[in-house]
């Protein structure tokens, strides 16, 4: 794998002799005499691998390299401390303070190549392991797998045929809340010789239009004002494995007609980069919008719609399906009460047939979040219906102070039962409304907002508690 290699060393003849075994080797190098030229380098040319001399005319090497990885953040290099002989102690402590390896002096040129396809190859597993910690939600994929439904069973057999295809594009259609982001993964998981690599995702309708393009090919130093130093982009950090573009639709007509490029060509240039770059992933892409419709209306491009639509996989709404909402509430159920530390063994009976009369316009998303806050409100064995609570009906958790099921009288208006509900859920968590966000499954700022609506702000100031944008 070609790679950014930086090499810090006084010796020009080791400069000289190492820049060039590492070009021949497909490697891109730029070498630096001292400490500062070095971090001045780093900082324009982003290397992937530094490998740095430890004993510098302007510093030590392990300065240089905690300013390496304190600048770099989460993009530092992987360094390579380069040693005198028989300085084990220095080689220990560079290790120590982050390099990935040490080389001994005089250094051989065909170690130094090893060293560096060892640095990367290292760097790779990282990534992957980055991939592999995804495999924390299979369980929730599992859930989502958990309807047994005809529909759900021919989706699932569409996943696998696709996943033999590692190359495949793949467009998921859906309306919003249906799981178009676990199909995306099942996808990944389930495909050999990706399935390790990186499941990047990249949301473009949540990502201002200004800001997309830089996130997902990445910028060099000095592209923009604010470019301080280069940064790879979502293409890079996918690199083997498979890009998810959700909400595909929201993408600016600009931006579409350079991953169009990408889709086509398989090359990109970061923004401000004179270079081209090669990609190796899985697009996989998912909207809830009718892309042909946003095609004729000229907000979405005709040739990245057939780019896209190589492969195409429709979720059903859970209302064409309502044989899986209780298995599906079942599965939510074991794995939400485990979370909130309480033994609830099962649905009530009346909840099972309350939740499957229900359509569920929220899809599997609304679905669980049903089911997380009757969690919470439940104080029973069993969830009872008396702890569901369904948008646009008359129920509500015991404490709310709206009407049950079958209570006689007038109906409670929805606002009434909302704003009777908001405030149930401000004192069972204190005044928290990060906490109640959590719960009824929506930002904080919508909130306070319905907070500021319905007049309950008052006495709700202690233990605010807003979120950090997790």
């Amino acid at each position: 794998m070609a790679a950014r290699v930086l090499i810090v060393d006084d010796e020009k003849t080791f400069r000289v002799a190492a820049q060039a075994g590492l070009a021949a080797e497909g490697h891109e190098v730029r070498t630096a005499a001292s400490g500062g030229e070095g971090l001045a380098a780093a900082r324009e040319f982003a290397p992937d691998v530094v490998v740095l001399d430890r004993n510098l005319p302007d510093a030590d090497g392990l300065s240089v390299l905690a300013r390496l990885r304190e600048e770099g953040g989460d993009d530092a290099p992987l360094v390579v401390m380069a040693t005198a002989y028989g300085e084990i102690e220095n080689a220990v402590q560079a290790l120590k303070a982050g390099a990935i390896d040490y080389l001994t002096k005089p250094i051989q040129l065909n170690a130094l190549v090893v060293t560096i396809e060892k640095a990367l190859d290292a760097r790779r597993l990282r990534r992957r392991a980055a991939g592999l910690s995804v495999t924390s939600r299979r369980r929730l994929e599992r859930g989502f797998c958990a309807g047994s439904s005809a529909a759900m069973r021919a989706v699932l057999e569409l996943v696998e045929k696709v996943a033999a295809s590692p190359d495949t594009t793949v467009l998921v259609e859906g309306e919003t809340g249906t799981g178009k982001q676990l199909v995306a993964h099942l996808v990944h998981v389930k495909t050999t010789g990706r399935r390790d690599a990186p499941f990047v995702e990249l949301n473009c309708a949540a990502i201002p239009e200004t800001l997309l393009e830089s996130e997902l090919f990445g910028f060099e130093r000095g592209a923009f004002t604010d470019a301080k130093r280069a940064k790879p982009g979502l293409l890079e950090e996918a690199e083997g494995g498979t890009l998810f573009l959700d909400e595909v639709g929201d993408m600016p007509l600009a931006t579409q007609a350079k991953l169009l490029k990408v889709l086509e060509t398989q090359v990109f240039r970061r923004l401000g980069g004179t270079r081209d770059l090669g990609t190796d992933v899985r697009f996989v892409a998912a909207t809830h919008r009718d892309l042909a419709a946003e095609v004729r209306a000229g907000r979405f491009r005709l040739d990245l719609f057939h780019r896209l639509d190589v492969f195409r996989i429709t979720i059903p709404p859970l209302r064409e399906r309502p044989e899986d909402v209780v298995p599906l509430a079942r599965f939510f159920l074991t794995d939400l009460a485990a979370r909130a530390g309480k033994a609830i063994s099962g649905l009530a009976p009346a909840t099972e047939r309350r939740l499957g009369a229900y359509a569920f316009p929220g899809n599997v998303r609304e679905l669980r979040n049903v089911i997380e806050r009757a969690v919470v409100l439940e104080d029973g064995a069993v969830l009872g219906e008396g702890s569901v609570i369904l948008r646009g009906e008359r129920g509500a958790a015991p404490g709310t102070g709206a009407a049950p099921p079958g209570s006689d009288g007038p109906p409670p208006s929805l606002a009434e039962v909302e704003r009777a509900y908001l405030e149930g859920l401000l004192q069972r968590a204190g005044g928290n409304k990060s906490q109640v966000a959590r719960w009824m499954g929506v930002s904080y700022p919508t909130v306070q907002k319905k907070i500021a609506d319905y007049g309950l702000e008052a006495g709700r100031a202690t233990g605010d508690g807003e979120p950090s944008g997790s």
